[in-house]
């Protein structure tokens, strides 16, 4: 028995590991624009609030594809989506490099966020279909520690290639990774939606309606609408102006506050994919919902640098617990056969936070005045309240679940 379920672990990694490096190239690709998406844009004279949209209509994109992509790889399966999306992506970045004028620029962006929402849904069904739920949120945790990772190589990369050879060296990088994890996908990768009736469950039909109706499932949603919403409006508009006007920090003091922060999470991640497996996801999610609230709070009110530095890393640390209890209890969520809209809708849920970030923590900057310490504060303190009222909700609408079987609450 102990041999044969040795056998079945080792021929799940032996899929999952190239699915981990491919997640790896395609975030590093995705960070190496990174440094340079404003300065590029900046290059065609055109002014800051154009200069917003090439990161806005890549998350735009994402909005109206991840849904889909999950119903496809729910129809057609998951493999043509994890080679079909970093194609996409490579192409689109070689056209961009390219682009003559700031339109075409807007244009191959808003396509790139179609790759990216075809690729990260494809890889997250992917990795939700292999194994079973008791080791679900060691699986979600390392992927999405190889996201993060390549997430923080990226930005280096791309910095060092446009120091060496202008704005568009980070997109060639960006096609060229892409290109090679579209290759290794096709080459590589199986199959792994399940055959007909390997569910014992009768499969289900409906729309999005039904969906919001699993127990359990509106309010992980709003918890990852809240970490989205938290990533764009604190971590990258807030928290660096915070660091800039009360602190004096200059911006290599900021990147580096800011890569401890994310330094944090990564280290997080496995760990806390390990906890979702032993603990109730619930009060995995409930506790890094609320912590990320009191750590925004924390850097809202904070007078001194190193309470600064204190509440970066707790916010990291909150940010790395909560992300694979999250995602495993989302797909425990899913109805016979509709894994794929399940997690695309998570996704888009992540999506509109991602977008709505922003918009709403300038919002409030904008009219709050001398309230709640005014500016950065205000917002943070916004962010906040979204954050306590996610958990707050999640904490309301699961309570009567029992944290067994895993599949659906643990």
């Amino acid at each position: 028995m102990n041999f044969a379920h040795s056998a079945a672990r080792a021929a799940e990694w032996r899929v999952i590991a190239p699915m981990l490096v491919i997640v790896l190239f395609v975030m590093c690709g995705m960070g190496m624009v990174i440094p340079v998406l404003s300065l590029y844009a900046q290059s065609f004279g055109v002014g800051p609030a154009l200069i917003g949209l090439v990161i806005t209509v890549f998350g735009v994109a994402r909005l109206f594809v991840n849904l889909p992509a999950g119903i496809l790889a729910d129809r057609y399966g998951r493999r043509a989506l994890l080679w079909g999306g970093p194609l996409v992506l490579g192409g689109a970045s070689v056209a961009a490099a390219l682009a003559e004028d700031f339109a075409v620029l807007l244009f191959w962006r808003f396509v790139q966020g179609v790759g990216s929402g075809l690729y990260m849904t494809g890889a997250m069904v992917a990795i939700a279909d292999l194994g079973d739920s008791r080791s679900r949120g060691r699986r979600m945790g390392a992927y999405q520690t190889a996201l993060l990772t390549g997430a923080s190589i990226g930005p280096l990369l791309g910095g060092l290639l446009a120091e060496r050879w202008g704005y568009t060296a980070p997109f060639w990088g960006f096609a060229a990774v892409s290109g090679l994890a579209a290759l290794f996908a096709f080459l590589a990768l199986p199959e792994t939606r399940r055959p007909a009736g390997a569910d014992t469950r009768p499969p289900e039909r409906g729309g999005v309606g039904d969906l919001l109706r699993q127990r359990g499932y509106a309010p992980v949603l709003l918890v990852t609408f809240g970490v989205f919403f938290t990533r764009t409006a604190a971590q990258w508009q807030l928290i660096p102006l915070v660091a800039a006007h009360r602190f004096g920090m200059a911006p290599d003091a900021i990147g580096l506050a800011l890569t401890l922060s994310a330094g944090v999470t990564l280290v997080t991640t496995p760990l806390a994919g390990w906890l979702a497996d032993r603990l109730p996801r619930r009060r995995l999610i409930v506790a890094s919902a609320a912590s990320v609230a009191v750590a925004l709070g924390l850097i809202a009110a904070c007078p001194t640098v190193p309470l600064f530095w204190g509440a970066l890393t707790l916010l990291g640390l909150a940010l790395g617990l909560g992300g694979p209890a999250s995602s495993a209890f989302a797909a425990g969520c899913a109805p016979a056969g509709r894994l794929g809209p399940t997690l695309g809708l998570l996704r888009t849920a992540g999506d509109v936070g991602f977008v709505a970030g922003p918009l709403v923590a300038g919002f409030a900057v904008a009219v709050s005045g001398t309230a709640f310490g005014g500016g950065e504060a205000a917002g943070l303190f916004v962010n906040a309240a979204v954050m306590a009222i996610a958990a707050a909700a999640f904490a309301a609408g699961t309570h009567r679940l029992s944290p067994l079987p895993k599949e659906t609450t643990a």
